[in-house]
């Protein structure tokens, strides 16, 4: 069905465009209003498929009406008897102007354009959910077992599709490859962007072992070859050696990782590597490898964490993720990431998640 709502200052009018939206068995009428206000407060509180709007009304006109309805944004038909503002009017996408009084045949065309545009926007809903369910089987389904590391991970798209990627490849002598990564832009192109980094990954991850600064080198030259001019990879890679207890790592333009060691209250930042991904196929990249001890608590995020804000726009910022890890890394992996994600849903409550969020944390065990 495709539901309408039916703002006009004339109970006539409304009447009569009720009447002939009538005899459209895919239409119904679930609200009216009566000025510009009214008709902004019930499309937030019913979220139309679909407004006809009446321009010179009481208060706020449809125009301004139009340019202010709040996301999802509806279909907006304008239903007037001025015919001065139907620049005005397609310039705030409506999707057609149609003259008092409203002919049936032209009502029943704008109605047509309405329905193919829904239909061709479901069609798109289900091909983006079903992009996102391939994804989802792209990230590993499984933490691979690792002596002496407790580690756990969380993602969440800010869209169907996630931008971030994360990996744990296994490497022989019971290594661990660990891989975060977070593509500019949002969607499918980016999901895509996502997935030729991971198959990249998985290929060369092998065959470089510890050469990670190599590997990242091989990533960005084969990235570069492939991606426009605007699309690029903050990447963070690193590979933890159980029986050396060390983890060597290369951050590409990445957020620098935190590690907390238990005997001190400021992180070391993880910030050797080089520059992002995919810009300059020809960019160097330096590895830094460090030696870790019992208790060491590492946090890795992307800027989706960091960036989140609050209803007064303030950032949650390092310092605070900082402060929660410090606060809980007595605990297990999944206990330090389940306190930050408790005090990240915490901070934004109220707010719509405008990035993509992923954060890992790994603890070393006796």
């Amino acid at each position: 069905m495709i539901r309408t709502l039916l703002v006009d200052d004339e109970k006539p009018a409304r009447e009569r465009l009720r009447q002939m939206l009538a005899s459209f068995e895919d239409v119904e009428v679930i609200a009216e209003a009566v000025d510009g206000e009214e008709a902004i407060e019930k499309s937030a509180t019913f979220s139309p498929d679909l407004v006809f709007l009446d321009i010179q009304m009481p208060g706020r006109n449809g125009v301004d009406v139009a340019a202010s309805l709040s996301a999802p944004r509806p279909h907006v038909i304008f239903c007037t008897a001025f015919d001065q503002y139907a620049i005005e009017a397609f310039d705030v996408h409506a999707v057609d102007y149609l003259l008092k009084p409203v002919n049936r045949g032209r009502l029943a065309r704008a109605v047509s354009r309405v329905r193919e545009s829904l239909n061709r926007m479901a069609v798109m809903d289900r091909d983006l959910q079903s992009a996102g369910e391939v994804q989802a089987r792209l990230f590993p389904q499984t933490l691979p077992a690792v002596t002496g590391l407790d580690y756990r991970v969380f993602s969440r798209p800010a869209r169907t599709v996630n931008g971030d990627y994360y990996d744990f490849l296994p490497l022989k002598d019971g290594k661990l490859a660990i891989a975060l990564g977070d593509v500019s832009g949002k969607g499918i192109p980016a999901g895509l962007l996502m997935a030729s980094l991971q198959g990249r990954l998985q290929s060369h991850a092998p065959l470089r072992g510890d050469l990670v600064a190599a590997l990242v080198a091989d990533l960005n030259r084969l990235m570069s070859a492939s991606t426009d001019s605007k699309s690029y990879i903050t990447f963070f890679y690193a590979v933890y050696d159980w029986m050396k207890r060390s983890l060597t790592y290369v951050n590409a333009g990445h957020n620098p990782p935190l590690l907390f060691r238990a005997d001190s209250n400021e992180p070391v930042r993880l910030s050797t590597g080089g520059m992002v991904v995919g810009l300059f196929p020809e960019a160097e990249y330096s590895q830094e490898t460090i030696e870790l001890r019992e208790s060491d608590v590492l946090l890795c995020y992307t800027d989706g964490i960091s960036e989140a804000v609050n209803l007064d726009a303030e950032e949650f910022a390092e310092a605070r993720l900082s402060a929660v890890v410090r606060g809980n890394r007595d605990k297990s992996a999944s206990g330090i990431l389940d306190a930050l994600l408790s005090e990240l849903s915490g901070f934004s409550e109220g707010t719509t998640q405008q990035d993509d969020q992923t954060a890992l944390i790994a603890k070393v065990l006796t």
